[in-house]
């Protein structure tokens, strides 16, 4: 009897081991990186996949060193390499580039609705204000239009 209780006991172990040490690593790997300013820096989750958790990406924000725009980046800490995407960022919504004290970024309800096409992605702050990549600015209306459609601006907000 004294056998059979070991062995589960090691196997328990073996168990808690297996389990404990990828969930321990994961959640290390999924800290906000340190030059991704606190203040205007979220945790977007991706979308569910059946194995793993802090599946998802740090997004955040920051006025560009040329003092006329600002500057986001997606970084996905599970990912090699891991800036998905980086780039000068514009409002929709007046004039840029948007204070560091309002750059506060609200959570997407969905992230799939971020994602701008061809490339890039749309970032929107907590007073309600668009950042769309600098190269997407002509499409504003199109972006907030969208936005708007999938419940992530208030109806009615104005470009």
């Amino acid at each position: 009897m004294k056998i059979g209780r070991l062995l589960f006991l090691i196997a328990l172990g073996w168990l808690v081991a297996l389990v404990g040490i990828p969930l321990v690593v994961t959640a290390y790997r999924a800290r906000r990186p340190a030059d991704m300013p606190a203040e205007s820096t979220l945790w977007v989750d991706a979308p569910s996949v059946p194995f793993g958790f802090y599946h998802g990406w740090w997004l955040g924000c920051w006025v560009d060193s040329d003092q006329h725009s600002n500057r986001c980046r997606l970084y996905g800490p599970a990912l090699h390499p891991p800036v998905v995407y980086e780039g000068r960022f514009l409002s929709c919504d007046g004039p840029s580039p948007v204070p560091v004290e309002a750059l506060r970024v609200k959570p997407f309800s969905d992230s799939a609705d971020m994602w701008v096409r061809p490339n890039g992605m749309a970032v929107i702050l907590r007073d309600g204000r668009v950042l769309v990549p600098a190269e997407s600015y002509g499409d504003c209306a199109k972006i907030h239009a969208r936005l708007e459609e999938h419940h992530e601006l208030p109806t009615g907000s104005t470009p």
